[in-house]
C-alpha cells in the first residue's frame, strides 16, 4: 500500500472520528439544554399549583381527619388547584390521575426529571414531594415530542453540514497531503539525480517549512558532494601531471649517468637532481590532497623562504630537459640583487614554478627561449617564454581545471589541462594573485605577486 492511501485513509478516519464526536456532543447539548429549560418552566408550574394547594388546610387539620375523609378531600381540592397532566400520589399509590397515561411505577424516577418514550410520544415526567403533607406526591407527564422532534430535526441539519465539512476537510487534506508528496517525490528523484552523478539539477521548493529546509539540505549536500569528485578529479589528474616532470628528471638524470662519461662533479649534481626529484615524489601526494582540499581542517605549512632559492632548484630540476630540447633557459634578477623572501611551503611553490615552467616548455616544442625572472622590489616572480602563445578569449579560461587551449596539441604532449589550474590554487592558498600576459605567436608571460614582508633571513633545503 502506497503511502499517499496510508496517509488518506488515516486523515480522513481522523477526521470523520472527530467530526463525528463534536457532532454528537453538540447535538446531545442542545437536547439537554432544550429538555432542561422545558423542565424549569414545568417547576415554575408545579410549585405556583403548590402555593395554591397547600392553602387548603393545615397539617394539623389533615391529621384530625380520617384516612378516606382526608383522601377524598386532598382529591377534590387537588382537582381544583392543578390542571390536566398532574397526578396525585401517597407514598407509591397514585390516588388522582388527572394525565392521559396509566402511573405504575413512580418510585422508579430516582432524578429530578426524565424522559420516555411511549409509542411515538416523548413524555418529560417530574415529581414533586409536597411539603405540608407527609408522604404526598404530585408527579408532572408532559407531552413534549414535539420539542424532541425539533431536536431531531436540527441534528439532522447538524449531519448535512458534518457531511459537507467533512469533504471539504478531506479535499484540503488530500491537497495538502498530495503538495507534501510532490515535494517528498521531488527530493525522491533529486536523491536518485546524485546517486547517477547528475549534480546539475536542484530541487526548488517555494514553501517556508521543514520540506524546504530539507531541500536546502539535500541541495547544498549535492553541491558540496560535486565539488568532492571535482576535487578528487583534480587530485587524480595533479598526481599524474606532477609526478610526471620529476619523473623524466629521474629517467634523464639516470640516463646519462648510465650511458654519458660524465666528471665526477657532474655525477654528484647528476645524483644530487635524483634524490630531489625522488623526495618530491616522496612528498607530493600528501601536498597535493591539501592542496585540492581533502583536509579542510589543515593549513599549508609555512616557513620563510627564499624565492631565489627555489627557483635556482626549479632551474637545476629541468636544465637537463631544455638543454635535450634546445631551449635556452635563464635565470635572472630584476633590480637590485638580494634575497626575496615570502611566507609559505617550499615544495608547493616548487610545483607551482615547476609547472609554469613546464608549460612553458610544452608551448615551445624544441626550440626557443625561457626565462625566470626575479623581482624583489615587486616581490614577484615572471616566467616569460616566446612560444605560441594563449589566445585573448582562453585567457580567462586557463586556470580552470582539465580545460585545453590546443586539444591537439595536449594530446601530444600528454597533458591534462591542469597546469594553470594547479598553479592558481598553490597561488591562492598563498595569499598572492597571478597575472597571465599573452599574445599568439608571441609568447606568453606568467607573474605571480606575493605579498611583501619585511626583509629577514630565510633557508630553503631540498
Amino acid at each position: 500500500m502506497r503511502i499517499r492511501t496510508k496517509l488518506m485513509g488515516l486523515m480522513a478516519g481522523v477526521l470523520f472520528g472527530a467530526c463525528a464526536f463534536c457532532g454528537v456532543f453538540a447535538v446531545n447539548q442542545y437536547m439537554n439544554a432544550s429538555v432542561r429549560k422545558l423542565a424549569d418552566i414545568e417547576q415554575g408550574k408545579l410549585e405556583l399549583a403548590e402555593r395554591a394547594f397547600s392553602q387548603v388546610g393545615t397539617r394539623e387539620d389533615f391529621d384530625k381527619m380520617g384516612e378516606e375523609a382526608r383522601d377524598a378531600y386532598l382529591r377534590y381540592q387537588f382537582e381544583r388547584c392543578y390542571d390536566k397532566g398532574y397526578a396525585l400520589l401517597k407514598g407509591e399509590k397514585c390516588i388522582k390521575n388527572m394525565t392521559d397515561y396509566d402511573i405504575r411505577a413512580p418510585h422508579a424516577l430516582g432524578d429530578e426529571y426524565a424522559v420516555q418514550k411511549l409509542g411515538e410520544s416523548y413524555l418529560l415526567i417530574m415529581k414533586k414531594e409536597l411539603p405540608f403533607l407527609e408522604d404526598y406526591w404530585v408527579m408532572s407527564v408532559q407531552d413534549i415530542t414535539s420539542t424532541w422532534e425539533e431536536g431531531k430535526e436540527q441534528a439532522g441539519k447538524y449531519g448535512e453540514v458534518f457531511l459537507l465539512v467533512f469533504a471539504c476537510s478531506v479535499a484540503a487534506a488530500a491537497a495538502v497531503l498530495r503538495h507534501m508528496l510532490k515535494a517528498l517525490e521531488e527530493l525522491r528523484a533529486q536523491a536518485e539525480r546524485i546517486k547517477d552523478g547528475d549534480f546539475d539539477k536542484k530541487v526548488v521548493l517555494t514553501s517556508k517549512d521543514e520540506l524546504k529546509e530539507l531541500s536546502d539540505s539535500l541541495n547544498l549536500m549535492s553541491d558540496q558532494l560535486q565539488e568532492q569528485i571535482e576535487d578528487l578529479q583534480f587530485l587524480l589528474g595533479a598526481m599524474a601531471h606532477e609526478m610526471k616532470t620529476p619523473l623524466t628528471s629521474i629517467m634523464g638524470y639516470a640516463d646519462s649517468l648510465l650511458h654519458v662519461r660524465l666528471s665526477e662533479k657532474q655525477r654528484e649534481q647528476s645524483l644530487e637532481v635524483i634524490r630531489r626529484c625522488a623526495g618530491r615524489l616522496d612528498q607530493m601526494s600528501g601536498k597535493l590532497m591539501q592542496l585540492a582540499g581533502l583536509y579542510e581542517n589543515e593549513e599549508i605549512e609555512r616557513q620563510t623562504l627564499d624565492l631565489a632559492r627555489v627557483v635556482q632548484w626549479v632551474y637545476e630540476e629541468n636544465r637537463e630537459i631544455c638543454r635535450e630540447k634546445g631551449i635556452d633557459f635563464q635565470v635572472s634578477t630584476e633590480g637590485p640583487g638580494g634575497k626575496m623572501e615570502v611566507q609559505g611551503d617550499k615544495m608547493l611553490l616548487a610545483s607551482l614554478f615547476n609547472n609554469l615552467v613546464s608549460n612553458s616548455i610544452k608551448a615551445l616544442e624544441d626550440s626557443g627561449k625561457i626565462q625566470v625572472i626575479l623581482m624583489p622590489e615587486q616581490s614577484a616572480v615572471c616566467v616569460r617564454d616566446n612560444g605560441c602563445g594563449i589566445p585573448e578569449e582562453d585567457i580567462p579560461h586557463v586556470t580552470k581545471a582539465f580545460y585545453m587551449v590546443d586539444k591537439s596539441r595536449s594530446r601530444r604532449q600528454q597533458g591534462a589541462g591542469l597546469g594553470l589550474a594547479l598553479a592558481q590554487r598553490i597561488v591562492l592558498a598563498h595569499g598572492a594573485h597571478m597575472k597571465i600576459e599573452s599574445r599568439v605567436g608571441a609568447g606568453t608571460a606568467v607573474t605571480v605577486f606575493f605579498l611583501r614582508l619585511p626583509e629577514r633571513s630565510g633557508d630553503f633545503t631540498a
